[in-house]
């Protein structure tokens, strides 16, 4: 079947070839003087409807044709015209990416493994409290193990995805915003960008947030507020400076969380294999409002650039970040044959999370003969602190989802206090440290042809877990790692059609690492991938598309438990490979089109004897595609309308995959979102619905699924003076 789909997907490639070449043709004798006349005003207005990768990605000054990675991004355009207030809701349209785990923070799965976006501005220093898109300017993700160039604090293997942030601009204005709608859903923001200074050296700007947002079920609430002002002040022409700031206080219930009993008991099929079997109530949450979990995050960022020549530059990254959170954590588990939920909470006093990260480069662009060379040579430290003081109070209750008895409805935060009171505390700290070295160069011996050569030398260093109760460390270990990235670009048709290759690694530091309220000190995973394709930008980029083919080993992997799902191990190798295609054209002017298709093949090849050949859990579906349409009328007395469409369909997901407890999948579904909206002037106003349909669906990883949100309908206002 992969075969077929390789010579399917090789035929659409071919006809885009054989398109392209002739309407190149065909643009160049029939309307060459047209297009030169006006190529300035038309390029432009084609550019400004796409989102392009940011510097970060290669963290070098090069197009996407002299990047031999894939990398798919989501920015400003996209996200105002279809009205997007999380980055949930944004990566919807980056192929090949997937919603998975619903924690506190969601997780995403991209290529066969799961991440979330750990990244920011290219830094390891980010927590990711809130899955609101205030301040972020772009999401940027990065496909295959990128070890070399983001180290291996927060690198997967299948691809990392990066926030990039708003920054001042020289311009002085205010934006402010109003939406609501169902689901008690109240969002306010206000940006002010300002000059301080008549030389215009000083820059100033803020985002201010408040949102609060209820459940589609009985239970569940989400209420954020954010505060991010940044400064900038160029010293003198070669000397520049950046500071942020980010401030964030949330309260909310942690997302239900539901582990489904294992089909296979004694070796015979007793439970369902799949989601839409359960007896589940879809609109019952099992949990209270009173379970809270708060959340509070202080974070600073500081970013100098000086100029040391025509040819190189320095830019010294410093972060500081803090996170520090209590409250109430419960998990599900379905039992007797999926017809009833036993609840289990932790209580914590405190989770904190401390990170510091000091960056410097050297950014060189030169020539050695005829050879032009982009640069780059870094340092890096980044300390790693994790802190967790709580309390089990274990399964509290086993409620029927038929019959649920009075007893169930005193399940509140009074009954766990109670509970936990007497119960005998986990504290425990562990810090860690990381010393990188590394250095990039993207040759170009002509101008068609680009070889990136990259490495990367980390030393980590582990400190252990120190339980504060017992005055004991465990789990210290120092560990080096040395990761190469090899890539080539050629320019077939000059910045028109590109042949890319690239050999890349990564290693992913996972200790200590706590999963429903177990401390794992797990060894690092090692990674490979080796993946070929072409990209296409055409027709005066009428044209966009990227078709890859990617092989990811992985040894050293940790593993899902199959015996107890919410456990893991370590021990095993597996690989991830695939094809991905991502098409984006403009066919005439306000109309724009895309649409993405991404097929996975995952296998565990050494593991113990009931997982051994099988898919692994938490590698995302198989197959899944995303599509969009966005037009926008024509200008016309100040005025113009956007109408936009689109949608997701994520193929079946394993939450359990044994030879000796079964296997248990989500389904797969497909979801649609419109958005239709009028300009006027400086005033717009949108609407939009998310999961037009009303769908229900559920999806998960980490050994839980979770019920996907119901028709979400949004009118949003904005001002911009």
């Amino acid at each position: 079947m992969f075969i077929r789909i390789t010579h399917f997907t090789l035929l659409i490639v071919n006809a885009i070839i054989i398109f392209l070449s002739i309407h190149t043709a065909h643009a160049q004798s029939k309307d060459q003087p047209i297009l030169k006349q006006l190529d300035s005003v038309f390029v432009k207005a084609r550019v400004s409807e796409k989102d392009r990768s940011s510097i970060q990605t290669a963290r070098l000054n090069i197009t996407d044709y002299e990047n031999p990675q894939v990398t798919t991004s989501v920015g400003p355009k996209l996200t105002q015209n279809r009205n997007y207030y999380t980055q949930t809701a944004m990566l919807s349209n980056a192929t090949g990416v997937t919603p998975s785990w619903a924690g506190l923070a969601p997780n995403f799965s991209i290529r066969g493994f799961r991440t979330r976006s750990n990244f920011r501005n290219g830094l390891n220093a980010y927590l990711q409290y809130s899955d609101d898109n205030s301040n972020i300017q772009q999401l940027d993700v990065i496909k295959g193990p990128s070890g070399t160039l983001f180290g291996g604090a927060n690198m997967v293997f299948g691809g990392l995805i990066n926030v990039q942030t708003y920054a001042p601009i020289d311009s002085s204005f205010t934006n402010f915003s109003l939406a609501a709608g169902n689901n008690n859903l109240q969002r306010s923001s206000i940006e002010v960008n300002s000059v301080l200074d008549s030389s215009h050296k000083a820059l100033f700007r803020i985002f201010g947030t408040y949102s609060d947002r209820k459940s589609f079920q009985d239970q569940g609430l989400n209420r954020n507020i954010f505060l991010a002002p940044s400064f900038t002040y160029q010293l003198h022409d070669k000397l520049k400076v950046k500071l942020e700031a980010e401030f964030l206080r949330k309260i909310a219930t942690n997302s239900p969380l539901f582990t489904p009993a294992s089909p296979l008991i004694n070796s015979q099929l007793v439970n369902v294999q799949n989601s839409k079997d359960l007896d589940l109530a879809y609109n019952k949450s099992y949990t209270d409002n009173s379970l809270l979990w708060k959340t509070t995050s202080i974070n600073f960022y500081a970013k100098i650039s000086y100029l040391i020549s025509d040819h190189w530059q320095s830019e010294t990254n410093l972060a500081t970040t803090y996170g520090t959170s209590n409250g109430t954590y419960q998990t599900n588990l379905l039992v007797t044959n999926n017809t009833a939920v036993a609840r289990k909470v932790l209580r914590y006093d405190a989770e904190d999370i401390t990170n510091h990260q000091v960056q410097q480069n050297f950014i060189g662009n030169f020539s050695i003969g005829n050879w032009d060379n982009k640069l780059l040579i870094g340092l890096d430290y980044y300390r790693y602190s994790y802190m967790a003081n709580y309390k089990s109070a274990g399964y509290i209750d086993t409620v029927s989802i038929d019959n649920p008895s009075l007893s169930a409805n005193l399940f509140n935060a009074d009954l766990i206090t109670k509970i936990v009171l007497s119960k005998q505390p986990n504290h425990t700290i562990s810090p860690q440290n990381t010393y990188s070295a590394y250095i990039s160069d993207v040759i170009k011996p002509f101008s068609a042809l680009s070889i990136m050569l990259s490495a990367r030398y980390s030393s980590l260093i582990n400190n252990g877990t120190k339980d504060v109760s017992t005055a004991t460390t465990t789990g210290a270990y120092k560990q080096t790692s040395m990761t190469p990235k090899i890539g080539m670009t050629y320019q077939i048709i000059p910045k028109t059609f590109t042949f890319f290759a690239n050999y890349m690694s990564g290693f992913q530091n996972i200790a200590p690492t706590s999963i429903n309220g177990i401390l794992y000190n797990f060894k690092p995973q090692y990674g490979t991938q080796w993946e070929s394709g072409v990209k296409i930008s055409g027709l005066h980029q009428l044209l966009d598309a990227t078709f890859s083919y990617y092989n990811i080993h992985v040894r050293n992997t940790v593993m899902a438990d199959q015996n107890d799902a919410t456990k893991y191990i370590q021990d095993g190798k597996q690989y991830s490979r695939g094809i991905e295609l991502d098409i984006q054209i403009q066919p005439i002017q306000n109309l724009f089109i895309h649409g993405g298709a991404a097929y996975n093949e995952s296998k565990i090849t050494k593991a113990e004897n009931s997982t051994t050949g099988l898919r692994p859990v938490n590698s995302g579906p198989t197959w899944s595609a995303t599509w969009y349409v966005n037009y926008e009328t024509a200008i016309v007395n100040a005025s113009k309308w956007i109408l936009g469409i689109g949608g997701n369909y994520v193929g079946q997901d394993l939450i359990i995959n044994s030879k000796t407890a079964g296997s248990f999948s989500t389904d797969d579904y497909t979801l649609f979102n419109s958005t239709i909206g009028y300009q006027y002037k400086q005033f717009s106003c949108n609407f939009t619905t998310e999961n037009l349909f009303n769908q229900r669906y559920y999806y998960g990883g980490r050994g839980f699924i979770t019920q996907g949100n119901l028709r979400q309908c949004i009118l949003s206002m904005r001002l911009h003076f």
